[in-house]
């Protein structure tokens, strides 16, 4: 009788540290909303170390030609705000981007002008603007003195054109690698997903303890018989 005891309390222990050391099923949830936050860390979660490592060098790549684009721009900019400067004839040092917007669409200031005279003499005489409403206007949106333009060369206007649509470029280049970044995080979301449910089936397989009891016949005496797979 004694060593029965002793039998069923090595079966108890035996199962008690099956199910401490037994690894717990993993959570799809959580491995998705990480890798939504950090590509890579879900697959990492789960104990996909290969996949988790092309997340992360993808989201890292994405990044760096994020910046790099953006730095891009920026370099641009100046080449283009020195390049009117030096050719338009402006003496302005600083302005905003309408300005320099302004410089790309008109040869000079007074084609600019011209059309804003224009606008402001409709609104005068087609229109219900008072003498004092007129002249406002022209005081708001005429360039004159110091913000006058003229390029004196098409090409040279051209070229500034074309600067203009270099720094354009880049910011787009750098929207795209901001797309790239979501499509990178979705894919990741699946692949953690994926690894998550391919690991918590194989702890299931792994961890598998088993107590079989039964009853002899022939001996006429009960039998318990325990089953672990690693």
């Amino acid at each position: 009788m004694k060593y029965k005891f002793l039998i069923i309390a090595l079966i108890i222990i035996v199962l008690s540290a099956s199910i401490l050391h037994a690894e717990k099923p993993k959570s799809k949830a959580l491995a998705a909303l990480m890798s939504f936050a950090v590509p890579g860390t879900g697959e990492l979660y789960a104990k996909n170390t290969a996949s988790s490592i092309a997340s992360l060098a993808t989201e890292t790549l994405l990044w760096l030609g994020y910046f790099h684009f953006l730095q891009q721009a920026k370099w641009a900019e100046n080449d283009y705000k020195k390049y009117a400067l030096a050719n338009s004839n402006t003496h302005l040092t600083e302005a905003d981007d309408l300005y320099y917007e302004l410089l790309q669409d008109y040869y000079s200031s007074d084609e600019y002008n011209n059309q804003v005279r224009l606008y402001a003499r409709n609104g005068l005489y087609y229109g219900d603007w008072t003498q004092e409403e007129f002249k406002q206007f022209l005081d708001e949106y005429l360039y004159v003195g110091d913000q006058a333009w003229n390029w004196g060369s098409t090409d040279v206007w051209y070229k500034y054109g074309e600067l203009r649509r270099e720094k354009n470029k880049y910011k787009i280049i750098s929207k795209f690698t901001i797309a790239g970044m979501l499509v990178n995080r979705l894919v990741s979301m699946v692949k953690a997903v994926q690894s998550v449910h391919l690991y918590n089936k194989g702890i299931t397989k792994e961890n598998t303890v088993s107590l079989n009891c039964g009853y002899d016949h022939i001996l006429q005496r009960f039998t318990l018989s325990l089953e672990k797979r690693f």
